[in-house]
């Protein structure tokens, strides 16, 4: 069974890059593209995260990127001819609320969520503000403990590091495997030679590091959860845009 996976741009914020990098390029400012990955095969409708439920977008983002302007996601999913009733599975990596927070529009879905994220999202911890347990209530949540086949060819693996209940989708396509990492990073995290860079945001720097070296060794092609190169300056068919960055992505690291 292969899957078919088509970025949707469901939020935006400028931060520094030092955020991705933790101890690099500080003071870099950097465009941070929320993606919601949709998730398509044996009749199945998947998400991975569900974006920013605000957000606004600054006018120079387009100039800037090239990128279509941010959809919310009702609209989003509209361009790919879905409602939210249409998606069944729904995947947090976590439960930040840029990777969460339009839960509450997926009544019919079942999510899968490892039990440590939804403790930490139940009763956050004082210094991670980004948990809003409004975002898990509602919702037909199947707890997750660890490593979990969740249909052939569709794995979700316990990566924590980022958050204590991180956990990062390893999906079969046409292409090959697709690794989409369960913490906040983009391909600065990833560089062609010598180790992935640790998250800078992060409940647990060691295991956050060993957490990046295990997704770069998983093999496959690494999808940066907020990697501006994922999408495509115009619109092209469902999937090209995962396709064009995967060609990006083997051509850097065969270099």
């Amino acid at each position: 069974m292969t899957y078919e996976i088509t970025p949707l741009l469901v939020g935006i914020r400028r931060v520094d890059q030092g955020i991705m990098t933790y101890q690099q390029r500080y003071g870099r400012r950097i465009w941070l593209p929320m993606w919601s990955f949709l998730v398509r095969g044996n009749g199945h409708h998947i998400l991975i995260d569900t974006g920013l439920d605000e957000f606004m977008t600054p006018p120079e983002f387009h100039r800037e990127t090239g990128l279509h302007e941010p959809m919310t996601m009702i609209d989003a999913l509209n361009a790919e001819g879905l409602t939210p009733d249409d998606i069944d599975t729904v995947i947090n990596t976590h439960l930040h609320d840029d990777h969460c927070g339009n839960n509450r529009l997926f009544t019919k879905a079942t999510f899968y969520i490892q039990e440590k994220e939804l403790a930490c999202c139940r009763t956050p911890h004082p210094l991670d503000y980004r948990y809003e347990p409004d975002f898990i209530e509602g919702i037909r949540i199947t707890p997750v403990n660890g490593d979990l086949e969740l249909s052939p060819g569709l794995e979700l693996i316990f990566t924590p590091g980022h958050t204590p209940g991180c956990q990062t989708v390893r999906i079969k396509t046409s292409k090959g495997y697709v690794v989409i990492p369960g913490f906040c990073c983009n391909k600065e995290n990833f560089p062609a030679s010598g180790p992935a860079v640790c998250p800078g945001v992060h409940c647990d720097a060691f295991q956050a590091f060993d957490t990046a070296q295990r997704v770069k060794a998983m093999g496959g092609h690494i999808l940066p959860l907020h990697e501006l190169e994922v999408g495509s300056p115009n619109r092209e068919p469902a999937g090209a845009p995962v396709n064009s960055y995967i060609q990006t992505y083997d051509r850097q690291c065969n270099s």
